[in-house]
């Protein structure tokens, strides 16, 4: 009864799951949700850009940076990998390196210089494609904005030649990534990002006391999408319509699977009925006492032309033999044969019988008791086996 609850349930869930599904898919604009998902090596791209970074250092209130705003920008080069899982998700992986430049806040110990150190932030991102969420995913579709956050690692001063000495630190960054679509495999992108870093990674000329400091970046670049660059729906308009009317046909089919529950339930009982009637006859059964009877194995052991030697495949079935028959006392005819083909009448006898004495030494060596086993040869006067081929012939049979 449980089991057959269980399956009602489960249909009427699953009607009711393909309904909403349908209904959120009925419509031109499917959105994510109403496609495939993709192979591992679809949908990638790769991407690179050039620009322009700016850092301020001013984290406490009422400081300003030193120098002039122009003065404190300077260069930017990135280079990233991105899978899209998804029309509206995806992830990359950017290496971004350039230069910050900045005056010392604090002229009478480090002077009125213009200081520059060079720095590189490797971070991984979430993207977040806003135009195929709200618009709906469209594969002729020109611009799509794309914002993103993420986490790396900060490192500045990391060269011979830069002020200061190495520092490093873990840094969150975020920004809009703007695509403008040239062709199926190419894109013209602008990304305005920013990142926040701690200020103890920076140099300590340009350090303003605070805790944290920003960077800024702007960079134009192109991405080249590979492998697989659309995305199928994952379901056609004739399946919605199939859904939307599985759904109208839901309380015909509750009131079906409650007609069956009821006979399922009749069917239950009568066969509780019989299994209870069955125990008891199985009970009934085994009080009575059994006849035993010991059933004794049989086997066939064959040998080369010509030879009376075990070969290991003998052995292997002599071995399983003896560990069958060793816990009993039966007693058994170990007859030799050999094939009429060859050899005289006489050479033949003598083979069967050394076949024979083979197979009874290896029994008796492997702790079956001599006075259990009758060896025999009756070279070729008979058959092992009527109708078989000669080398068939050529072997001993235990019984």
């Amino acid at each position: 009864m449980k089991k057959s609850l269980l399956a009602t349930l489960l249909v009427v869930c699953t009607l009711l799951s393909a309904g909403v599904t349908a209904q959120e898919k009925n419509g031109e604009k499917l959105r994510w949700k109403g496609h495939q998902t993709n192979k591992f090596w679809d949908n990638w791209e790769i991407s690179a850009g050039f620009g322009n970074s700016f850092l301020d250092v001013a984290t406490e209130i009422g400081t300003g940076d030193p120098g002039d705003f122009l003065d404190r920008n300077s260069w930017n080069a990135n280079f990233a990998v991105t899978k899209w899982f998804a029309p509206i998700i995806g992830m990359r992986i950017q290496l971004d390196g350039g230069q910050y430049q900045n005056y010392s806040d604090n002229p009478a110990l480090y002077g009125n210089g213009l200081y520059q150190t060079p720095y590189v932030f490797v971070h991984t991102d979430i993207m977040l494609n806003l135009s195929n969420w709200i618009g709906g995913y469209r594969e002729d579709r020109v611009y799509y904005i794309i914002p993103y956050a993420g986490f790396g690692y900060h490192a500045s001063s990391f060269t011979d030649n830069s002020v200061g000495s190495y520092n490093g630190e873990f840094a969150v960054t975020g920004g809009l990534l703007n695509k403008f679509r040239v062709c199926k495999c190419l894109d013209i992108q602008l990304d305005l990002r920013t990142w926040l870093l701690a200020e103890n990674s920076l140099l300590p000329q340009i350090r303003q006391g605070g805790s944290y400091a920003f960077a800024f970046s702007a960079s134009v670049g192109v991405a080249y999408r590979f492998n697989k660059r659309n995305w199928s729906k994952a379901y056609s308009q004739e399946d919605v319509d199939g859904y939307l009317a599985a759904i109208g046909d839901l309380n015909n089919r509750l009131n079906d699977a409650n007609n069956k529950l009821a006979a399922a339930n009749k069917r239950i009982g009568d066969a509780d009925a019989e299994n209870a009637r069955l125990k008891n006859d199985l009970n009934n059964c085994l009080k009575r006492p059994v006849a035993t009877q010991t059933v004794l194995p049989e086997t066939s052991v064959f040998f080369n032309i010509g030879s009376a030697e075990l070969t290991g495949y003998a052995k292997a079935t002599l071995d399983q033999f003896a560990a069958t028959v060793k816990d009993n006392d039966a007693e058994f005819r170990v007859t030799g044969y050999a094939d009429k083909e060859t050899g005289s009448a006489a050479r033949n006898k003598q083979l069967s019988e050394e076949r024979a004495q083979a197979v009874a030494d290896y029994l008796i060596g492997k702790g079956i008791a001599a006075s259990r086993l009758t060896a025999k040869g009756v070279g070729d006067t008979e058959l092992a086996f009527d109708g078989m081929k000669p080398m068939i012939q050529r072997c001993v049979i235990i019984k």
